[in-house]
């Protein structure tokens, strides 16, 4: 499920306030409705103390326009739409970088499709920041301290790959099995995890080699091999298969370890 859009509205008239309000609830459940503002001054507190994810700017207002109030701000970490009765304020809200602008009395469907647009851009910019952090974490050097974003339905956990034993495919998901017995479902495929999760290249701590079509093994979790059944058993005793092809280059990478 994905989180509420956090946001304000920010208009000198209480019946556009009212207006807007009620649309939004009516035909965007996904907007959560942090508070109403009157002015510029009311809002400028409202963002440092709420901090939301979208405004609904209106431009004119007494004591200071929607610009002056971005002007102000130390940070623009949120999406703005501007919703305004003046047309002519478009090209200067496309400098501000304004998702949308909306014309007064706004009409429903391009409310919802404005609506659309910045859970779109929340997304995007979420999954930047996931996957900053992944490779911020894959580059750290202590291999102990890693952390891998295992997506699930509603939502992602971060868990330390030093906490991963396994990983076995599902169909296109994948279930992730830890060393405190429990197992997650994730709904992206084995191969996008073989990519990311660190590979075995001279350090062996907390790296992953997919023995089989189906599975990825933590190699730290090894605690020994049967040749004979092809298999491999880990140190909470589950056992996973080796296939043929790949069984070389694991005898390879266990005679490194000192476990062969």
């Amino acid at each position: 499920m994905k989180k509420a859009i956090r946001s304000l509205i920010i208009d000198d008239e209480n019946k556009s306030r009212e207006v807007l309000k009620w649309m939004l609830q009516e035909y965007c459940p996904e907007v959560e409705i942090l508070g109403l503002a009157e002015s510029a001054e009311v809002a400028f507190e409202q963002i440092q103390r709420l901090h939301p994810n979208l405004l609904f700017l209106d431009v004119e207002m007494p004591y200071g326009t929607g610009f002056d109030l971005l002007k102000r701000l130390p940070q623009i970490d949120f999406e703005v739409i501007f919703v305004t009765g003046f047309d002519h304020y478009a090209l200067k809200a496309i400098k501000y970088h304004a998702l949308d602008y909306l014309l007064k009395p706004v009409d429903i469907d391009e409310l919802i499709e404005a609506v659309k647009k910045v859970q779109w851009q929340i997304d995007k910019r979420m999954d930047t920041e996931r996957l900053e952090k992944l490779l911020s974490n894959l580059q750290n050097q202590d291999a102990g301290q890693r952390q891998i974003a295992i997506t699930q339905q509603d939502g992602r956990e971060f868990i330390p790959v030093a906490n991963i034993t396994r990983c076995q495919a599902d169909g296109a998901c994948t279930w992730f099995y830890l060393v405190d017995g429990r197992r997650l479902l994730s709904s992206k495929n084995l191969g996008e995890y073989e990519k990311i999760l660190p590979s075995p290249q001279g350090n062996y701590q907390n790296c992953f080699f997919r023995s089989h079509y189906g599975h990825l093994i933590n190699l730290s979790q090894i605690k020994r091999l049967n040749r004979r059944e092809k298999y491999v058993e880990l140190k909470n005793g589950q056992r996973v298969p080796i296939a043929q092809r790949r069984a070389p280059r694991f005898s390879e990478i266990l005679k490194q370890m000192n476990l062969l």
